[in-house]
């Protein structure tokens, strides 16, 4: 694991800070007791967007970012948050076009990126890989510290839900994917803090990554055979040996039940249901309090889109089977003109993943992921490939 550079440098700052600064906010918040801000994701994001806006009469491609953060990152953080708390009265009469802003949120991210890297450049693949690596550590000492001191088999969570985890440390693998002996070792601690997530479907997907796109080698990938299997078997330990997680209840719910929803309602399944409209859907009771911590916000105004969080189901339900065809037709245009293994590796990311994650839903993972699909165009990353 390393990283050319020693300090962080303008153009890798969004990775720094969603890849490893907000699980350690998160952290932060967890071990001294309090609930970290709900939408703590988008004050980040909108503070970048606004340091961004500022950055311009200071930008030097060569200093670091400190005289970027002194100079405009600590005004820029306070317009967000005056703005946040003083001016809220006055957008009120947006409230009714808010599924929709919701709905915008990957193209406002990317736009926010466009920005960046328009103001300070894109950072190297290797960055991305480092970042990950860093959150890959954090969360293999907390499974340690839990499995081994305290003899508990149980998700780590101090830094983030494995939605918020899981994704930044796929696009961290997927990175090292075009060179066969530089990152080696990056890659392997990524895989161990995937694996020390005990999240089936982020390791799943690791796995599938590495046999398709990763090193040659059958004792090698058999040995990640057999670590998942041993990895899925400790998951299941704290939950008497089922598949289910309490955690994890809402999901299934919202996944029966939208597909029910279909079924009923057949015509709507080529273009979506409308955004602005609450689904025909009840939150159980008995899942009330789960769904009321995890959703926040007009958990009493119905279940609408934005509350679907798996990326599929999410794109199903809003835009149809046409968004579907899209999106994939999307990534295979991509893949063609872009081949590569890095590549290769996110599309699968994307594939397996959004079964459960919001992915480009979320700050975090979708900062990790635009950054990594940007990155996987270069030409020395197509060239590679592993014999």
């Amino acid at each position: 694991m390393s990283s050319e550079n020693k300090s962080i440098t303008a153009a890798d700052f969004p990775l720094a800070l969603f890849m490893l600064g907000m699980p350690l906010i998160l952290a932060a918040y967890s071990l001294s007791n309090t609930i970290a801000p709900s939408n703590l994701a988008d004050i980040l994001i909108t503070g970048l967007a606004v340091i961004g806006f500022l950055a311009e009469p200071f930008r030097n491609e060569k200093d670091p970012v400190a005289p970027t953060w002194f100079k405009v990152g600590i005004p820029g953080l306070l317009i967000t948050w005056i703005s946040l708390n003083s001016f809220a009265g006055f957008v009120f009469p947006l409230v009714d076009f808010l599924p929709f802003l919701m709905e915008a949120r990957p193209l406002i991210y990317l736009l926010v990126l466009v920005l960046w890297i328009t103001l300070f450049g894109m950072p190297d693949s290797k960055q991305i890989s480092f970042w990950s690596s860093c959150l890959a550590i954090l969360v293999s000492l907390e499974f340690g510290l839990n499995f081994f001191l305290h003899g508990l088999a149980v998700e780590p969570n101090i830094f983030g839900h494995y939605t918020l985890t899981g994704p930044i440390l796929l696009a961290g693998l997927c990175a090292t994917l075009h060179s066969k002996h530089e990152n080696r070792f990056t890659r392997l601690v990524i895989i161990c803090g995937i694996f020390c997530t005990l999240t089936r479907d982020i390791s799943l997907a690791a796995v599938t990554i590495m046999l398709l796109f990763g090193p040659r080698g059958i004792l090698r990938k058999m040995l990640l055979v057999f670590t998942l299997l041993f990895f899925t078997y400790i998951s299941l330990i704290p939950q008497d040996m089922t598949m289910l997680n309490r955690n994890d209840l809402p999901q299934y719910w919202i996944w029966f039940s939208c597909l029910e929803l279909l079924a009923r309602t057949p015509s709507l399944l080529l273009s979506g249901f409308p955004i602005s409209i609450p689904l025909p859907l009840t939150v159980p009771a008995s899942l009330w309090n789960i769904w009321y911590d995890q959703q926040y916000i007009w958990t009493d105004q119905g279940v609408l889109l934005f509350h679907i969080t798996p990326f599929w189901l999410h794109m199903l339900i809003g835009w149809g089977l046409g968004g579907i065809v899209i999106i994939f037709t999307g990534l295979t245009f991509l893949y063609r003109k872009f081949p590569s293994d890095m590549l290769a590796g996110l599309i699968t990311t994307i594939v397996m993943t959004g079964l459960f994650s919001p992915l480009f839903y979320s700050p975090p993972s979708a900062i990790a992921l635009l950054y990594a699909f940007i990155c996987s165009t270069r030409p020395e990353i197509q060239r590679f490939k592993f014999e």
